[in-house]
């Protein structure tokens, strides 16, 4: 009996199985194009789908059409993130339930192709490229433009280590939506302006409308803003304008305070002066104030400090305790995935007023070896620090508290406030005004990209858009080495130094012990 003998024992038993074998097949297709499934052995499952981007890709209504303008015979590393976006692509399709249909393009085939991609606003990148020994640079393309019904959007360069998934999903999520949320910067008191804040703009305006806000005293916080932002402020606020904050949060608004209270000068030799501003006030009253105080941390950034030595000026690395390096995070959507944060002259935070009514999450913390100073007349990077100035540990300098709060004016009899309690809401607040400011002309500078992600999750999470925080810090890896003490310093270097010796030493003892036993085990026997 041969493996298919009565298979197609007569002409329709033959067209039912022939039916059977196609429609499984094709059923098979279906499925296969329906379900994802990967081995995603990365610590983050980088490559997975999350549950964000699938509500995200679900809501896509009517088809997104993606053009993918990537070069061929990319190196490597380049070749990667083509593949990680085409597979992304496949699974937001998978979602999508069709919804999303994509092609990719070779720009360098020809001049027309390039051409379409650059007035598409995809940008060149040079890359090096090796071939036959040689070393040469070409003009390399990657990016993708999404079109869904009458809107274009363009993502211009994808770059390597960014988390395509995130990139990919918030591209849909600006299609799809219908009207951006509106955040308020409060303004007028020395406060940054948004062109002194470039990265968080960047990221913030791609999905909320960020208005500024002069003037509170008469006009009040507008009611439609979903978000309050309160960043540096330097001048005392008014009366006036305290109310008007406090009854923007009475009545639900929700709120961000990123409050600096020492103002640290470095280029007049270290010298800090307190901030008065009037809006402890308000999170006094509120359970969660910023302290009068400086934190320093061993984890801490290196600056750069010149000195003269034999008559010359030198320039030496030095790490500087007043600009922490934090690296202990809560575990909330908006510190989650967070790795290190620079706060620059930060204080620390009281966490323990939080009363019945509300909810304490402390968002960030300083690491095990930290301290506090009120003495802010000696803040020279130069002077020596020692073990004895770093005896607290994990200080908080960031923290979330929902529920519901007293107002400020409750019991002021000289000011009329309409509201003396609040409905249930949520206030961010860090002990830090400067850790997402870039300044504008040459003092501009690049802040770690941490330091945007935390405060932007914090707008996600109170403008209630927290599916793409879990997104944003997916690929962000940045691991500084852990802070040890000078003793665990020394004894690290000499077992280096002296395990191997003793280790020969040791080895070279066995083997002649061995060698001993064995030479009298002949003697005894005779041998």
């Amino acid at each position: 009996m041969t493996l298919f003998e009565g298979f197609l024992i007569n002409r329709e038993e033959g067209l039912i199985q022939t039916a059977l074998i196609i429609g499984t097949a094709i059923v098979l297709c279906i499925l296969a194009n329906q379900l994802i499934w990967r081995a995603d052995l990365t610590e983050d499952n980088r490559y997975t789908l999350s549950s964000a981007s699938e509500q995200i890709a679900e809501q896509i209504g009517d088809p997104i059409t993606v053009t993918a303008y990537f070069s061929e015979d990319l190196p490597p590393n380049l070749d990667l993130v083509k593949d990680e976006f085409r597979s992304f692509l496949d699974e937001f399709r998978a979602y999508s339930g069709g919804n999303l249909e994509y092609r990719f393009v070779n720009p360098n085939e020809n001049d027309q192709t390039e051409a379409e991609a650059q007035q598409a606003g995809i940008q060149p990148l040079l890359v090096n490229v090796r071939e036959r020994d040689q070393v040469s640079q070409r003009r390399a393309y990657l990016g993708a433009v999404f079109q869904y019904e009458n809107r274009q959007e363009t993502l211009p360069a994808v770059q390597p280590n960014t988390s395509l998934e995130y990139e990919i999903a918030l591209i849909i999520q600006k299609l799809i939506g219908e009207s951006k949320p509106k955040i308020g910067f409060l303004q007028g008191h020395g406060e940054p302006t948004q062109a002194a804040m470039t990265q968080t703009m960047n990221q913030l305006q791609q999905l909320y409308q960020v208005v500024d806000l002069n003037n509170v005293d008469s006009n009040g916080v507008p009611p439609d803003i979903e978000v309050l932002m309160i960043v540096g402020p330097e001048e005392m606020l008014t009366d006036s304008e305290l109310l008007a904050i406090d009854q923007y949060i009475m009545s639900g608004g929700k709120a961000v305070f990123a409050i600096n209270k020492v103002n640290a000068n470095l280029q007049a030799g270290g010298i800090g002066s307190p901030i008065g501003t009037g809006l402890s006030r308000l999170l006094n009253t509120y359970n969660i104030p910023v302290q009068a105080n400086l934190l320093r941390d061993v984890s801490s950034a290196q600056i750069q400090v010149q000195s003269r030595d034999r008559g010359f000026n030198v320039v030496n690395n030095v790490r500087y305790p007043y600009i922490p390096m934090i690296p202990n995070f809560g575990d909330h959507p908006i510190s989650q995935g967070i790795e290190s944060v620079l706060f620059p002259f930060v204080s620390t935070l009281d966490v323990t007023l939080a009363d019945t009514n509300q909810t304490l999450s402390v968002l960030a913390r300083s690491s095990e070896r930290a301290d506090t100073t009120r003495q802010f007349l000696n803040l020279s990077p130069q002077q020596q620090f020692t073990a004895e100035d770093f005896q607290a540990s994990y200080l908080p300098v960031a923290a979330l508290i929902e529920g519901t709060f007293t107002s400020a004016f409750a019991d002021d009899d000289s000011i009329q406030a309409n509201l003396t309690s609040s409905s249930p809401t949520s206030i961010v607040v860090f002990g830090d005004g400067d850790f997402v400011i870039n300044g504008t002309g040459q003092q501009q500078q690049n802040m770690p990209e941490d330091n945007i992600n935390i405060f932007i999750n914090a707008v996600d999470y109170l403008a209630d858009a927290s599916g793409l925080m879990e997104l944003r810090t997916k690929a962000v890896t940045s691991r500084p080495l852990a802070q040890i003490t000078d003793q665990t310093k020394t004894f690290l270097k000499y077992l280096n130094v002296l395990l191997p010796i003793f280790l020969v030493i040791g080895y070279g003892f066995y083997r002649y012990r061995t060698a001993q036993s064995r030479r009298q085990k002949w003697k005894e026997e005779g041998v």
